[in-house]
């Protein structure tokens, strides 16, 4: 972010990020959101405010969600960079000095529709994020995986744990179909996505079968199609895992994706 010619907000306080570095951020906990705005409003608020008040609590620390008013600032910065579209991170940092708050945009990349067309190739690598539940700075697992997305050239690693059983992405939520039936790893093995929680909700308001369990890496060519969800991707095909191929064109995939995207096109 060093560079960009941006403004921010620091403890609510406009300022230039030009001199900001993320770095900082490694020091102490750093709970944090990404929120992705969408025609000039973040989609799914109260979804991140959500999980924002778990990781708090999660993290055992004394601080009243309603008290950050994490919602206007979002809209402050908002209206100061006149972002239509884009990705917005908030940062709650804890440290023995106190509580500073950061809201900033960080690049996005977002998928181009030949991915949700024919889906996206993965792979895996054998890595498990301490505290699961919680949203917070891992630049040692995000470096790790950083790394082998640039040198795979895939879109993104998930992640085995000592079980051998498939947990989630390094940044998303990931989601089988075998029989008519979608499986994906329960809490508190993993993050509570956002995205994760609405096709959850489709899932239950259109009656589709949901088994919440761990999927384990020896028997993912059992599975027919596979598909991963966050705030970037938001309902994505996967077409290869470990060059192990899926159908992308998976009816019961395609229908929580339409449903999906009308939701978002309904509401925002």
């Amino acid at each position: 972010m060093k560079g960009d010619k941006h403004m921010m907000l620091f403890n609510n306080k406009p300022i230039d990020n030009k001199e900001y570095s993320e770095e900082i951020l490694n020091q102490g906990l750093s709970i944090y959101e990404v929120c992705r705005v969408f025609r000039g409003k973040v989609i799914f608020l109260n979804d991140n405010l959500l999980r924002l008040d778990n990781s708090i609590k999660k993290s055992s620390l004394d601080i009243n969600l309603k008290s950050l008013h994490v919602e206007d600032k979002l809209n402050r910065l908002i209206q100061l960079e006149n972002i239509k579209e884009g990705n917005i991170k908030y940062v709650l940092r804890i440290t023995s000095s106190g509580i500073d708050e950061y809201v900033y945009q960080i690049k996005h990349s977002y998928p181009a529709e030949e991915a949700y067309q024919h889906g996206v190739d993965t792979v895996t690598c054998r890595a498990m994020r301490e505290n699961a539940e919680v949203k917070y700075i891992n630049s040692g697992l995000r470096e790790m995986t950083n790394q082998i997305l640039q040198e795979k050239g895939v879109y993104e690693v998930l992640l085995i744990d000592e079980d051998e059983c498939i947990t989630e992405g390094s940044r998303s939520n990931v989601f089988f179909i075998r029989d008519n039936t979608l499986y994906t790893a329960p809490l508190p093995y993993v993050l509570p996505g956002t995205s994760r929680k609405r096709v959850l909700n489709i899932c239950q308001e259109d009656k589709l079968n949901v088994i919440e369990k761990c999927v384990n890496y020896k028997d993912i060519a059992t599975y027919e199609a596979a598909f991963i969800t966050g705030t970037s991707p938001l309902v994505l095909p996967i077409a290869r895992i470990d060059g192990i191929a899926f159908n992308p064109h998976h009816p019961l995939l395609m229908k929580v994706m339409e449903r999906y995207f009308d939701l978002l096109s309904k509401n925002f």
